[in-house]
């Protein structure tokens, strides 16, 4: 009665409290797979005189059952799920072939969640060595083309093991504490199918649907019993599990749209970032350049007002005209100025060269007869000459020196005409 009462109170917990478990019905076409029952007299009969025999059974069950507990966990913690799949595969295929349904290679419990996210049914196969009806059932019933065939064209998952290892007395439930799978499945003969998959809570209420054993099938079964099993399922649980799938495909579709509305919005918004930060560097270019040119505006005002006042400082100290009473050496030089006028001037020949070139420069202000009094030279200036100053023939070049005498070069004595012409650049 104690395992009686703990399977009830197992298969309510899995499978919600929401509903009655449908007891396991066999069809007539069953009939052959299941042994003939005895009358109901004769069962009482032997009911009455055989429960004190199940009653110490069933103690003796759930004590073993309840002491053992903890050293199949401790076994099923250290086995590692796909290794325990793996065995099992190759193990069936060794005694078997390898046509057989095509099992999930991982731990029961990652399956289970697969077909819960999924919206598949699911397959549970357990089988016991011990039991006579395992070959053939592996042989005529899991190797069947027939239901290989409609497994695979109804998308069903299927997991399998075997009762002798640990996994498949492992924690497979997502409610806690966890159940065994056989307790959980009530698996009570072998070989042993059970159809799993999520179900609405009925009547339907705030609670989330949850994975629920939908069938269970016990003993050998052929091929063709198990899919009219498959059918009566899909019959009742079918629309269900349709409904849910157009929800969550829905949910899918809405969460694609999302999606992608959030990319566009992105890809536009990144767009938009992008052309306002061109457009910013753009901004900030052109304030640059104008800041740049401003700046080189006001450098070239201010070195043409150096220039100028250095021009006015030439014109104060240019020494003076020797006059016709000056005993020293003295050169007529005269000059063709850019602009076509012609200039004639004394030198001493103890002046420079670089007089020379301070004569043009300062002429303009000189002719304008412009009051240089007060001029001073400007600070942190270098004057350049925007000119050169060379004879016509044979052509000689005078460079601004500041050391060289007039009395040296003899091409300029007593009297010399000499070209003056603008540079290239300095024009530019």
């Amino acid at each position: 009665m104690y395992l009686i009462y703990e399977q009830r109170a197992v298969q309510s917990h899995f499978e919600g409290g929401s509903a009655t478990a449908r007891p396991t019905t066999t069809t007539p076409q069953d009939a052959a797979a299941v042994p003939s029952r005895p009358r109901p007299p004769q069962s009482r009969l032997q009911a009455l005189l055989s429960w004190p025999f199940s009653l110490v059974w069933a103690i003796l069950s759930y004590i073993s059952r309840f002491v053992t507990r903890p050293a199949i966990a401790s076994t099923a913690q250290r086995q590692d799920a796909r290794s325990v799949a793996d065995r099992f595969l190759r193990e069936f295929e060794a005694k078997y072939g390898e046509q057989h349904l095509d099992f999930f290679q991982g731990g029961y419990s990652q399956c289970l969640e697969i077909a819960r996210r999924e919206l598949r049914l699911l397959l549970v196969i357990l089988q016991s060595d011990e039991h006579d009806d395992t070959d053939e059932f592996c042989r005529n019933t899991v190797a069947s083309d027939e239901l290989i065939e409609y497994v695979r064209q109804n998308n069903v998952l299927v997991w399998g093991g075997n009762v002798r290892e640990a996994e498949a007395f492992q924690a497979l439930t997502f409610t806690s504490p966890p159940k065994k799978v056989g307790s959980t499945l009530q698996a009570t003969a072998y070989p042993f199918m059970a159809i799993i998959g999520l179900q609405v809570p009925n009547p339907p209420s705030t609670t989330a649907p949850k994975m629920t054993v939908m069938d269970r099938l016990e003993g050998l079964l052929t091929p063709a019993s198990v899919i009219r099993r498959f059918d009566s399922v899909i019959e009742r649980y079918g629309a269900t599990l349709n409904r849910l799938r157009l929800e969550r495909d829905q949910r899918d579709k809405e969460r694609q749209l999302r999606e992608e509305q959030d990319r566009a919005y992105q890809d536009s918004l990144r767009a938009d970032q992008e052309k306002e930060r061109q457009a910013r560097e753009k901004r900030e270019a052109a304030a640059r350049a104008e800041e740049e040119a401003q700046r080189a505006e006001e450098e070239r005002r201010i070195q043409a007002m150096k220039r100028e006042q250095y021009i006015q400082w030439v014109c104060r100290h240019l020494p003076e005209e020797p006059s016709a009473d000056y005993e020293g050496e003295v050169t007529k030089l005269s000059f063709r100025l850019a602009d076509g006028e012609r200039v004639i001037r004394k030198f001493r020949g103890d002046e420079s060269l670089d007089s020379l070139y301070k004569f043009v420069e300062a002429y303009p202000v000189l002719k304008s007869h412009a009051d240089v009094s007060g001029a001073t030279e400007p600070e942190e200036y270098h004057h350049t000459y925007s000119f050169t100053i060379h004879s016509p023939f044979p052509r000689t070049v005078y460079h601004a020196d500041h050391e060289r005498k007039l009395s040296d070069e003899k091409s300029l004595w007593p009297t010399a005409t000499l070209i003056v012409d603008n540079n290239d650049d300095a024009e530019e």
